[in-house]
């Protein structure tokens, strides 16, 4: 069985130029005019990798992954923008996007892209089969703090830590490795792929807004640790 693309733009030619990419490189592919129909059709259709647009009327592109994000942790949404700006770039990523390109795009790019994803995915998806049934490696506590890989959950002592699906790979990976420092490429590297490591992606911006989820003062961090000139570390 094909796997499928859902693209989601309120042009209808990218649409259709995202469609025939996919379709000829053996992907299925449905199509969505807006930020309303994506929500409506990704419940119906479970796709395996989101490809969507930002600028769209009523819903935006982000608003549409947070709301996906609710729905599915790990499909992979790609997110396919007129906006270069990197503070764009950078919500897209805040808000559970696994990449980003800019309009106009290659199309050849593309489908590397796409496929990329669904070669890191298929990976995902068989580390969560082989981790059945949980080991205790799966589940450990630091200090006052419980990680949880199966449910991808933080619990600082019995309250749960909110976290976006990338904030806790972030997190979890690095507390994995008690005092470990890690650097940004390297971080970048294992957890969204060695192709990321020269693109947008900001490993401050995430270890920030960690920080201001566990720390009692994020200016002045206790668990999560800057090595300055080399990377960053868990202690607890």
């Amino acid at each position: 069985m094909a796997l499928k693309v859902m693209a989601v733009d309120d042009e209808t030619s990218i649409r259709n130029l995202v469609r025939a990419v996919c379709e000829d490189s053996g992907y299925e592919c449905v199509l969505c005019e807006g930020g309303e129909a994506a929500l409506e059709t990704f419940q119906r259709e479970w796709p395996d990798v989101v490809v969507l647009d930002v600028m769209m009327p009523r819903i935006d592109g982000f608003e549409v992954c947070r709301r996906i994000r609710e729905m599915d942790e790990n499909v992979p949404v790609l997110f396919l923008s007129a906006r270069d700006d990197i503070i764009d770039k950078r919500i897209g990523f805040s808000f559970g996007g696994d990449d980003y390109m800019v309009k106009p795009f290659n199309e050849e790019e593309l489908i590397l892209r796409i496929d990329a994803l669904v070669r890191r995915s298929r990976r995902v998806q068989r580390t969560g089969d082989e981790a059945e049934p949980a080991t205790p490696a799966e589940r450990f506590t630091l200090g006052k703090f419980t990680f949880d890989a199966l449910r991808h959950e933080v619990l600082c002592g019995d309250e749960a830590v909110s976290l976006t699906p990338k904030e806790f790979q972030l997190l979890y990976h690095l507390a994995s490795h008690p005092g470990a420092v890690m650097g940004k490429d390297e971080l970048i590297e294992t957890l969204w792929g060695e192709e990321y490591v020269d693109g947008a992606i900001s490993i401050a911006v995430y270890v920030r807004k960690i920080r201001e989820k566990i720390e009692d003062n994020p200016a002045k961090p206790v668990f999560l640790k800057t090595v300055w000139g080399v990377g960053y570390s868990f202690e607890a």
